[in-house]
């Protein structure tokens, strides 16, 4: 365990920073001290989130909006594991459904209130100056939490304003499988619990059950390795009509390797194709079938 692993262990088990924490500040740092537990810069400047991205990804801190540096332990193992496989549902979705883009522990600095990292985000239409940032300005279309007994006190509150003022949709779930829905045309929480399944506007065709955080069934995998294939009945009466259409179905196969399976790109690649298809061929004779 490097030097600096073993100060975040050690972060874990209390909630202020100590002057052996500044040790770990890049060189390009501002000079900093520690004042009620926080870093603050000595010169009695806020920080910048210039300056906040300067740090290593898993420094355990947040950025406040006063400019200081706030004590935010690492999440758990449990904690990560659960939120990874709603991402994995999300993103599995996402890649084969037009939709946005989901992402994970991406800090939101909106005016008017304390910068937030959520567990998960999702932007239906993500703003291309946020590309490559740790943070966004923009209001993400959800919001996903996995609760913890830490998620409590005036930072857990400032996250509930946060999201509850100005985020479509939240989504808050228990590690106990459990969750607790929220959107802003609904009812203001509605509990679902372990076994149940839910559904979302955003995820149109797809529904979870909250319980899936615990245990990520076997058959989502195989869903997520799925290659669609194509098989070729032979047309009995137009040999060269057969040939194209094995010639077609290889070149959809090489398409999935390539493009890591897309099914956005495996449809406008067949569509593509059957338009430059001549129009008097009868459709039930082109030898493909799904």
């Amino acid at each position: 365990m490097s030097a600096y692993a073993t100060a975040i262990a050690i972060a874990e088990a209390r909630l202020a920073f100590t002057e052996d924490d500044l040790a770990y500040l890049p060189d390009p740092f501002p000079r900093c001290v520690i004042r009620d537990g926080k870093i603050a810069r000595a010169d009695g400047l806020p920080l910048e989130w210039e300056q906040y991205e300067l740090l290593e990804e898993d420094f355990p801190a947040v950025l406040t909006e006063t400019g200081e540096l706030q004590m935010a332990p690492p999440p758990t193992d449990t904690h990560e594991d659960a939120n990874g496989r709603i991402y994995r549902v999300l993103s599995h979705y996402l890649a084969c459904h037009a939709g946005g883009k989901v992402l994970m522990n991406r800090a939101l600095r909106i005016p008017g209130y304390e910068p937030a990292v959520p567990d998960l985000v999702l932007f239906r239409h993500p703003n291309p100056e946020s590309e490559g940032r740790s943070y966004t300005e923009q209001i993400p279309d959800l919001v996903v939490e996995i609760l913890s007994p830490s998620n409590r006190g005036k930072e857990w509150e400032d996250k509930l304003a946060l999201y509850q003022d100005r985020c479509p949709e939240v989504w808050l779930f228990h590690l106990d499988g459990s969750a607790e829905i929220w959107r802003v045309d609904g009812p203001k929480m509605n509990a679902i619990q372990p076994g149940e399944l839910f559904s979302s506007p955003l995820f149109p065709g797809l529904a979870i059950d909250p319980a899936w955080i615990r245990d990520y069934p076997d058959e989502i995998e195989l869903v997520r390795r799925f290659t669609p294939e194509i098989r070729v009945l032979p047309d009995p009466y137009d040999p060269e009509l057969t040939r194209k259409a094995q010639q077609l179905a290889a070149q959809i196969a090489q398409h999935f390797e390539l493009v890591g399976r897309s099914t956005s790109e495996f449809l406008s690649q067949l569509r593509q194709s059957a338009e430059n298809e001549p129009e008097d061929l009868p459709s039930q004779s082109r030898g493909l079938k799904p």
